[in-house]
């Protein structure tokens, strides 16, 4: 037997705590915005979370595991701690995925829905306005230290949430099903600046083709449309950061509110 084994065999219990933590810790980086992304290599991944664990072991030190637990056990257990991590990094994501749909919305009423850009972060395919309100959410976010929020949430899990806890699954899937509907909330909130003035100028050139009928209304709808689309997009920009100084705090919150 060599050292390093030997090592692990005398320090077995300090060493599933840290893979219990490390597994809730390596969730939270791969469900979270930007480390989750597809541009963030898979060793920077693992080093990130490895560190966070250092950082909260301390935290966590105190949790008392099954004494013969066995390696069956302990995946189990550590099956647990990836999906509550995974869940904190979704409550942070739901931001994102609301600011996605909002661009989706805009983009379909500006007649912009047909035109689609390569997205690295997501491995596929968004639109224009898509995938600008993503990139100012992301500014917004780390301008806000959204992410020292996340390592926040992730320390306080251990309150809500114990090391190896039991019974803590319902009330996960119930909180993940709870704040899913945020998303539509979320894109109805951010859209609805510029979807209202849409609807404004559908009236007015409605109006102006029924007291003009020798006028092509079609012939400047699109343009018109698009341009005042985009300035509202524009000035709804300090609102956009005003909203999300608001909602991400309370979103990556979350975790304490379900317990």
């Amino acid at each position: 037997m060599t050292s390093f084994s030997q090592l692990i065999t005398q320090h077995w219990p300090e060493v599933a705590l840290f893979l219990l933590i490390f597994g809730r810790s390596m969730g939270l980086i791969v469900g979270a915005p930007f480390w989750g992304s597809r541009v963030v290599p898979a060793p920077v991944r693992v080093w990130v979370a490895v560190i966070l664990a250092v950082a909260v072991y301390p935290l966590a030190k105190a949790a008392v595991l099954p004494t013969d637990m066995s390696i069956l056990t302990l995946f189990l257990i550590l099956t647990g701690e990836i999906f509550l991590g995974l869940m904190l990094g979704w409550l942070a994501q739901l931001f994102f995925a609301g600011i996605r749909l909002a661009g989706q919305e805009i983009e379909i009423k500006t007649g912009l829905a047909l035109i689609q850009l390569i997205d690295p972060h997501e491995g596929g395919q968004s639109g224009v306005f898509a995938a600008f309100l993503e990139v100012m959410a992301g500014i917004i976010f780390f301008a806000l230290n959204g992410h020292h929020l996340l390592i926040q949430a992730l320390a306080s899990s251990y309150k809500v949430f114990p090391l190896a806890g039991e019974k803590f699954l319902p009330r996960l899937a119930a909180g993940l099903i709870g704040s899913t509907g945020e998303v539509f909330t979320i894109a109805l909130r951010v859209s609805a600046p510029v979807l209202f003035g849409l609807l404004l100028t559908d009236i007015v050139l409605g109006i102006i083709s029924r007291a003009i009928p020798q006028m092509n209304v079609f012939m400047v709808a699109q343009p018109l449309q698009f341009a005042f689309g985009l300035l509202l997009l524009l000035l709804s920009m300090p609102v956009l950061v005003w909203f999300a100084a608001r909602q991400l705090p309370l979103m990556i919150g979350v975790p304490g509110a379900i317990g």
